[in-house]
């Protein structure tokens, strides 16, 4: 069974990062993509490649298709809440790029129509399918690292140079890049007892914010989540501190660079670690002696998220992001701005 799926929005997020995974998916047939004014240029690109598709500026004709099953959102985050209720409300599946709301209210609002429509809610947290998540995730099952005590992870860059920008949160780094950290950070550890936040503009004055620092606490472990547009030198992407060793993972997933550099999924190679992106695990085994070895990274790949998403839709499989993660993730990034940064945040039960 294939389902027809339509997108909401034609810029470089769905050109970029959605189409070409669905584009090999043997799920799915593309046969809408609405945007506000046509790209011809654009359409004619993708036409011979999409031969189900139709481009459209009216939402209402792409929406009001019976045999459309699922829309994809991919516009600018303040327009995410408004184009995902009118798709819940055509009785649709609906997938939302981060971040997937702008307040927490509208995160409950969305769910509760997919509820009342009976149709499946989804946010694009496709970093969970990252490489050097996924090694995290295999390294903290293996148990080699005994009773982890403090992971740290950063996504940090170097952009020095910052133009004029309105200073909602919905524009800055902790909407942008801190919902996939801290999401990570929830699907591995689940929901903390309190967070430290230091929200910061440091490239300019009055922009949205460009640096962050977050220290998750649970009762015997601490997770700092960092990024920072000024770090010519980034830190490791993860570190891990065990009771029996350490693991340091260098380097970021390699999707979005393969992508940019216009190699594509299914192609050889695409999203593959070289030896050298392997990280690095440092331990005690059974009989004392200290191992120091590197652990193969798996493949990248968001294609998976898209697959899960279908699962759930077709079979009823749980959704790779759960509703309550979403809902976590939504109310931890809100009240990084309820007070003057910076603060420590008193999780309820």
């Amino acid at each position: 069974m294939r389902l027809q799926i339509g997108f909401i929005g034609f810029g470089k997020s769905t050109t970029r990062y959605h189409l070409p995974y669905v584009m090999i998916e043997d799920h799915f047939d593309i046969t809408w993509i609405y945007n506000r004014k046509a790209k011809p240029e654009l359409e004619t690109t993708y036409a011979s490649r999409l031969p189900h598709v139709r481009f459209t500026t009216d939402l209402d004709t792409m929406l009001n298709d019976p045999e459309l099953q699922v829309v994809v959102i991919n516009t600018p985050p303040a327009t995410h809440f408004a184009y995902a209720l009118q798709a819940l409300q055509h009785g649709k599946h609906v997938l939302v790029e981060k971040p997937f709301t702008v307040t927490e209210h509208e995160t409950h609002r969305l769910f509760e129509e997919a509820d009342r429509q009976g149709v499946k809610l989804l946010a694009y947290q496709n970093r969970r399918f990252d490489s050097d998540f996924q090694v995290v995730e295999q390294v903290i099952r293996s148990g080699k690292l005994g009773r982890l005590v403090e992971v740290a992870s950063h996504f940090d860059l170097y952009r020095p140079d910052a133009a004029p920008a309105i200073p909602r949160p919905e524009n800055g780094a902790l909407y942008g890049l801190g919902v996939h950290t801290i999401d990570q950070i929830v699907a591995l550890f689940g929901k903390p007892d309190r967070v430290g936040y230091d929200i910061r503009t440091v490239r300019l004055a009055g922009n949205p914010d460009d640096t962050f620092a977050l220290d998750f606490y649970y009762p015997d472990l601490k997770v700092s989540v960092r990024t920072s547009h000024i770090a010519l030198a980034g830190a490791p992407r993860w570190m891990l501190h065990g009771t029996n060793g350490t693991f340091i993972k260098q380097h970021i997933d390699r999707q979005e660079l393969d992508l940019k550099a216009n190699y594509f999924p299914g192609e050889e190679g695409f999203g593959e670690d070289s030896e050298d992106d392997f990280g690095r695990l440092l331990y005690y085994d059974d009989h004392g002696h200290l191992q120091d070895v590197r652990i193969p990274s798996p493949v990248g790949d968001y294609g998976k998220l898209y697959r899960a998403f279908y699962e759930s839709i077709v079979h009823g499989t749980p959704l790779p992001v759960s509703e309550a993660d979403t809902k976590l993730v939504a109310h931890l990034m809100e009240q990084a701005f309820s007070k003057p940064s910076p603060f420590i945040l008193e999780l309820q039960n």
